[in-house]
């Protein structure tokens, strides 16, 4: 491969940076090498200035096939969330496909954060059963299984979605006698929804929502807060709640943990 390596305690690796000297020491921001006539970029840093949405980091920098080190620097008041509008959230920022004994630096000083899960649709009738509520996104993963490397330093904040409340089942009620008849309605009442989870789009950045409360029947679980799971309904008579979302997924290194909420690893 193609590249300037150093030895890194017996092992060759890209550098994560470079340095040159123009009066005074500063590291190069996009390196290039003449790969057989072909130049090739083998440092690149970019800066994200705006907002994203289920963000994939490797798509956004053009899907590069030959092994890079890549600086991230997310800046501050930056947001980038789930933006899923059913079924399990994905996550907020995922790094990708990227080759081989690449390098990935992201200088966090923006807000990731996974969605809030779904909460449960209670159950209607004597057919109808509760849905399960869903779970929340995860804040950042790796998303692949390729050989590299990804350092975090986190300034700012990431977090995991919390999880959908469960839904209440639909139950036959039998009301108080009629004092004419004295015949007892009967009929059956719907469960209530699960409450979503917490995320930036979720019922409140912090904290998930309440399950719908109903009158003579199941109400639903509340929504997790971030990086929680759902709740159960309160009489435990219903469907499942979702997952709460990690805030950094398996094999990522941090650095620097700034604020963190939810699940590492």
């Amino acid at each position: 491969m193609a590249g300037i390596y150093v030895n890194d305690k017996g092992t060759w690796k890209l550098p994560k940076s470079v340095w040159v000297k123009s009066g005074t020491w500063r590291v190069c921001k996009n390196v290039y090498i003449n790969n057989r006539g072909y130049w090739q970029e083998l440092i690149k840093t970019i800066d994200i200035t705006s907002s994203k949405s289920n963000f994939n980091l490797w798509e956004y920098v053009g899907s590069p096939t030959e092994p890079i080190s890549l600086i991230v620097n997310i800046a501050s008041g930056i947001e980038i969330f789930s933006n899923d509008t059913s079924g399990n959230r994905t996550p907020a920022l995922t790094v990708g496909n990227f080759p081989t004994n690449s390098t990935v630096i992201v200088n966090n000083n923006g807000y990731i954060s996974g969605g809030g899960g779904f909460g449960g649709v209670g159950g209607i009738g004597p057919s109808g059963s509760a849905s399960n509520g869903t779970n929340g996104g995860d804040g950042i993963v790796k998303g692949s299984s390729n050989n590299f490397d990804i350092t975090i330093t986190n300034t700012g904040t990431i977090a995991g979605g919390g999880g959908g409340g469960s839904a209440g089942s639909a139950v036959y009620y039998e009301g108080p006698p009629n004092p004419q008849t004295g015949v007892r309605p009967r009929y059956w009442v719907s469960g209530g929804n699960g409450g979503q989870g917490a995320g930036i789009t979720g019922f409140s950045r912090t904290q998930g929502g309440n399950g719908q409360n109903v009158s003579n029947g199941v109400s639903g679980g509340n929504g997790g807060s971030l990086g929680e799971d759902g709740l159960p309904t309160p009489t435990g008579n219903g469907s499942s709640f979702g997952a709460g979302g990690k805030a950094i997924g398996s094999d990522i290194e941090v650095a620097v943990s700034g604020t963190i909420i939810g699940a590492v690893g």
